[in-house]
């Protein structure tokens, strides 16, 4: 049989090894959140992308039918925000990007500035060409910004 002393000393941890734990339940943390934050800006990037091409070919519809890229606009002028019944995309819907359409009637250029999580990253275009570019440093200056691809 225990004696008193004996099962008083096998209970509970001590102040070192739960500093311990802490500790190293702190550097996993550390390292885990701005993984994970990468990764679903990531994600909220790409189905941003997947938007503008489903929101593209919405318009290459639209001009097909009225052989004019302008009308495309909520209140139907050459510049303004994408109409619902063109295009709703998703990354507009969530609040991360401000998607807008400048038109002439032979061109289009949507341009998707980023909001709320997404502040700072930078705007994202693609215009009737397929060209695309994303100020990836919202600088503005960087010469490397010629597409989509992080860098």
């Amino acid at each position: 049989m225990l004696s008193l002393q004996q099962a008083n000393a096998v209970k509970g941890f001590t102040l070192i090894e739960l500093l311990i734990a802490v500790t190293i339940f702190a550097i996993v943390t550390a390292i885990a959140v701005p993984a994970y934050t990468t990764f679903t800006e990531r994600g909220f990037r790409t189905e941003l992308m997947a938007d503008l091409l489903n929101c593209a070919q919405a318009i290459e519809r639209f001009n097909a039918t009225n052989f004019t890229y302008v009308g495309v606009t909520t209140d139907g002028a050459a510049d303004g925000a994408l109409a619902v019944a063109i295009c709703n995309p998703m990354s507009g819907q969530q609040g991360r990007y401000n998607i807008g359409v400048q038109t002439t009637v032979d061109t289009y250029l949507l341009t998707a500035n980023p909001q709320g999580v997404m502040a700072g990253d930078g705007p994202i275009t693609l215009d009737e060409a397929g060209n695309r570019t994303w100020d990836e440093g919202d600088d503005g200056v960087d010469p490397h910004d010629q597409d989509w691809e992080e860098g």
